[in-house]
């Protein structure tokens, strides 16, 4: 549990010490149950604590090279990894040197204050560097990286630095508030402790990591099947323009052009979502004249269920957040072949349901779209939605939506998707990637298992992880950590609720 304390009088010590900030906020302090806590450098390096990136600035940037920029946008609080598809490239011209290695630990100092991530940099020959916003923390040893890492992510790390940092007219910068931000310690003899954590956090990193190379090879793969002819471009017409009753430009743009084109004359042929075997309807009402009484919790409850909104998916296909609920009447969940569309915000994302295993349900803002009938089989749901992200990613589904805020994709506007029925090679290919078991086990760090497991596997994989790691934290800061065996009873527990396939 975690208490802000307000200060009730502040003396002209605090302020010295606080570099005369004004700001009543900054007095304030969180409290939490465990009093045997360091401040953050106590964990780093005493000569060297971090490495703090450097500010190329706008005209060292560049469409494309193997010289890759991780800024503060790269990170953020609901991914353990880095974004990969947020990285820019810089000038090689430069003489830039890389600043970080696989499994270094960022921490954003300005901006997005307070949020951090672990690198992985995917075993390729690119020099990264970081921006002057972001510093890579340099910690004593091993269990100190993983054990800190998963409390730089809890709420108590994060509530103590928005505290102690001056809000700014635009930017938040922290400087080296972070150095000072206290880090519970557990209690005496638990080395399994630094084990399970180290075990947690690669699990849950690496999940990410991979699901975001399958999604870039899915690309790649339609890509390479559907893109193959050249489409000369020309302005539309009165009548094309009649014809699809919008006169918003980008539907009429060279990239979704040359998109319906190649799906026209793709020899396979094309379908529209209907002929293609699937409709859509609208995600279940949760309130309270349906369901009755119902509980939602930020953290796994025993018998309580997933609850996913379609702005929980992630660029990699997990989903980033998850809800669980209880309620007091049945609980409708999405059927297996299933798939969650965002037709709001950002269009495009989707998750594929490809088993009974995973109870999930979302709200009435989600698109379900399901087969038509039981025969369809799995492979064509999770083509379907693979080809769905793949209009996201390269663009299309912008374009098509209509309004501000991300826009949006109502069911009056599904006549312009065309579906191409691709050889069977490829689609087994993108059913692999999305749908594979492997034996994965939540304590026991295995990196050829995760790159193994398909995206939806992996996504399970990553629930059951996080849920763990945050009852982790949360009694480590409530100073009531129990025993080795009961976090493995626990993920047990949670197994036989959530069961990864193949375990």
């Amino acid at each position: 549990m975690t208490d802000i304390v307000r200060a009730h009088s502040v003396g002209i010590l605090d302020i010295s010490d606080s570099d005369f900030c004004l700001s009543p906020n900054n007095y304030a302090t969180i409290s939490i149950t465990n009093t045997d806590t360091r401040p953050l450098k106590y964990f780093l390096d005493d000569s060297s604590p971090y490495l703090q990136g450097i500010e190329p600035g706008a005209g060292a940037y560049v469409k494309n090279s193997a010289i890759c920029f991780v800024r503060n946008s790269c990170i953020d609080n609901f991914n353990m990894n880095h974004i990969p598809n947020k990285v820019i490239f810089l000038n090689p011209r430069y003489g830039f040197e890389n600043m970080v290695n696989t499994l270094d630990i960022l921490l954003c100092k300005d901006a997005n204050i307070g949020e951090s991530c672990i690198f992985i940099d995917g075993e390729t020959s690119s020099v990264f560097t970081i921006s002057s916003g972001i510093v890579n923390l340099n910690f004593k040893t091993e269990e100190f990286k993983y054990y800190c890492f998963a409390l730089l992510k809890d709420s108590y790390f994060l509530n103590q630095l928005d505290i102690k940092t001056p809000r700014g007219s635009t930017i938040r910068h922290a400087g080296e508030r972070f150095l000072h931000c206290l880090i519970p310690l557990p209690p005496q003899s638990s080395d399994w402790l630094y084990r399970i954590t180290e075990q947690l956090v690669k699990n849950i990193a690496y999940s990410e990591h991979w699901c975001h190379k399958k999604t870039a090879k899915t690309v790649d793969l339609i890509d390479a099947e559907l893109m193959v002819h050249p489409v000369s471009y020309s302005y539309p017409r009165i009548s094309q323009i009649s014809a699809m009753k919008r006169i918003d430009a980008a539907i009429y743009s060279r990239e979704v052009h040359a998109l319906l084109e190649n799906i026209t004359r793709y020899s396979g042929g094309d379908a529209s979502l209907d002929e293609f075997g699937f409709v859509l309807k609208r995600g279940p009402n949760l309130a309270k004249r349906d369901l009755g009484r119902s509980l939602q919790s930020p953290t796994y409850k025993r018998n309580f269920k997933v609850l996913v909104y379609p702005s929980d998916i992630s660029e990699g296909g997990y989903l980033l957040r998850t809800n669980y609920i209880g309620a007091r009447n049945p609980i409708w969940f999405l059927e297996t072949k299933s798939i969650l569309f965002a037709a709001e915000g950002t269009v495009g994302k989707t998750f594929v349901i490809c088993g009974d295993d995973m109870k999930f349900t979302t709200n009435f803002h989600g698109t379900i779209i399901s087969p038509k009938n039981s025969n369809i089989p799995l492979k064509r749901s999770i083509f379907l939605g693979q080809f769905l992200n793949y209009l996201r990613i390269k663009g299309i589904f912008s374009r098509l939506a209509v309004g501000g805020q991300g826009g949006s994709f109502a069911v009056g506007y599904w006549d312009v998707i065309r579906i191409p029925f691709l050889n069977d090679n490829v689609v087994a290919a993108i059913c692999n990637l999305y749908d594979s078991t492997s034996p994965l086990d939540p304590l026991h760090f295995s990196q050829d298992d995760i790159a193994a497991a398909g995206i939806y596997e992996l996504n399970q994989f990553r629930i059951i992880c996080k849920s763990v790691l945050e009852l982790l934290c949360s009694d480590i800061k409530s100073n009531s950590l129990k025993s080795e065996d009961y976090y493995r009873e626990f993920t047990q527990n949670i197994l036989s609720d959530l069961v990864i396939s193949g375990n």
